[in-house]
């Protein structure tokens, strides 16, 4: 295989939804992957005469053809290295044959290094790389290439979380995910020799080499509102949420309300409001563009009804959500809802353990750029995904019963990598594992933060620098009854 030089080629070229060809590239340095040229735009298919295809929406025909960038597109890809998923099969051919329409010579590649040998090896790391997407298709065409991108520089970052060794080429610097990549390469004579419709492996075949499970019908997924409360029913919920000033000015709310089991969506939102002031007046450093934006007080009931009395969710719920929001709801004369239980996700991405590092590169507790309202699905996905991941990490779930005994309230063992922990979990209520797992590293109750909820006075316990515990605050009733008894003692 030829040596890759200091730049390298990521593109994705591919036929759309809307009926228009979808191109994004970039080019970035092989040694750090650092973006050098990043474009994108969709343009119209084109026949052998080099017009616009009938197949061309209506709405579309406005739209330029491949003719107006082919000398864009010549510079980004022609003489490099090129990578990307199922460039062998789809995207080189469809490119080849645009090229050829408009009577334009075809960019050529110094090699190809494509990531569908590397997904179809079943290694831990190709399985980990579908999880950060890797030759997963999104809505927006032209980000393909992007996701893709990413995808292989979170692999890298997963290379010492399964305690693989940095590997290079020899006498050169080539990004350590590049020179893995071309491990799975076929030789160049089969490679050429696939059909341009080659199908690639599907998602179940890669990972575990098994046949696609019958899809179920739309009858018989849980689709209509009414099939959705009757799942809610039968299973207890918890809601995943999350509020945060937004890089706009405004403040973010998602919620998700979730089975505890399974972690089906029954209810989800999404909004930004105003933030206000004590008054409950919209504050004054709120943008002049968005005065118009509603407060808090709109959507109270709704919030209210989807928090109060739950079990709660997220990131950094104690310290920054949960407060705003107890704030938000004084500000406007409204009484704040209350959790149940709130399972928060820092003490677990803090703990260092490997399912730990890896939930922080699947997303979790990552704000989105620009979509701050979106943050509460960003940590949902990347949760789920992190169940996913604990048969791929070795992580086995076993259960054992206490002899003589029924199995009710069963302890749950996860062995992490030769250190054994032990999660509680009540086999009534069937918690989905990772809820399980966050239990876990709660704070126990004695050292905690204790939130005496309905009470205007907090009891708080801190650790002074000579390790004693010392109390922040203590309620009225329990300073009224130290006094009695001292009185009484004084007394005998």
């Amino acid at each position: 295989m030829p040596e890759l030089g200091n730049l390298v080629a990521f593109f994705d070229f591919k036929d759309g939804r809307d009926g228009l060809l979808h191109f994004s590239g970039m080019t970035a340095c092989s040694e750090t992957l650092s973006v050098i040229t990043r474009r994108r735009f969709c343009v119209q298919a084109t026949d052998n005469t080099g017009k616009p295809a009938s197949t061309t929406p209506a709405r579309d025909k406005n739209k330029p053809t491949l003719d107006r960038y082919y000398k864009l597109v010549y510079f980004i890809l022609h003489d490099k290295f090129w990578i990307g998923h199922g460039l062998v099969n789809s995207d080189w051919p469809k490119l080849e044959e645009e090229f050829n329409h408009i009577g334009k010579p075809s960019p050529k590649p110094k090699g190809i290094i494509d990531t569908v040998p590397f997904i179809s090896s079943g290694t831990k790391l190709a399985q980990l790389a579908v999880l950060f997407g890797l030759g997963e298709p999104s809505l927006g065409y032209y980000n393909n290439c992007e996701e893709n991108y990413d995808a292989i520089k979170q692999c890298r970052d997963a290379m010492p979380i399964l305690d693989m060794e940095k590997e290079k080429d020899m006498g050169s610097n080539i990004y350590p995910m590049i020179s893995h990549l071309r491990k799975f390469q076929q030789p160049p004579e089969k490679a050429t020799t696939k059909s341009a419709r080659g199908s690639e492996p599907r998602k179940s075949q890669k990972l575990e080499g098994k046949e696609n499970p019958p899809r179920k019908s739309l009858a018989e997924s849980p689709s209509s509102l009414e099939e959705r409360l009757l799942v809610a029913m039968k299973e207890d919920r918890v809601t995943f949420f999350d509020f945060k000033k937004g890089s706009n000015g405004l403040l973010h709310f998602g919620g998700m309300e979730v089975t505890s089991k399974t972690l089906v969506v029954i209810n989800e939102t999404r909004f930004c409001v105003q933030a206000t002031q004590i008054n409950g007046r919209p504050a004054r450093n709120t943008p002049a563009w968005l005065k118009n934006e509603p407060t808090l007080s709109e959507s109270y009931d709704f919030v209210y009804y989807m928090l109060h009395n739950k079990t709660w969710i997220g990131h950094d719920l104690r310290k920054s959500d949960f407060p705003m929001l107890e704030k938000e709801c004084k500000h406007i004369g409204k009484s704040p809802p209350r959790p149940k239980e709130i399972i928060d996700t820092v003490p677990f991405i803090s703990s260092g353990s490997k399912l730990g590092k890896l939930a922080v590169l699947l997303g979790l507790g990552k704000p989105a750029a620009r979509l701050d309202c979106r943050n509460c699905q960003v940590n949902y996905n990347a949760i789920k995904k992190c169940r996913d991941a604990m048969p791929i990490l070795d992580v086995s779930l076993l259960y054992k019963a206490q002899k003589g005994t029924e199995i009710r309230n069963s302890l749950l063992f996860v062995f992490f990598f030769g250190l054994q922990v032990e999660i509680e979990q009540d086999k009534e209520s069937n918690m989905h594992p990772m809820i399980s797992l966050f239990k876990k590293y709660q704070q126990p109750p004695e050292e905690e933060t204790t939130i005496l909820f309905g009470h205007e006075e907090e009891t708080t316990k801190r650790k002074s620098p000579q390790g004693k515990v010392k109390d922040g605050g203590v309620r009225k009733s329990l300073r009224l009854k130290e006094a009695s008894q001292r009185l009484k003692k004084q007394s005998m």
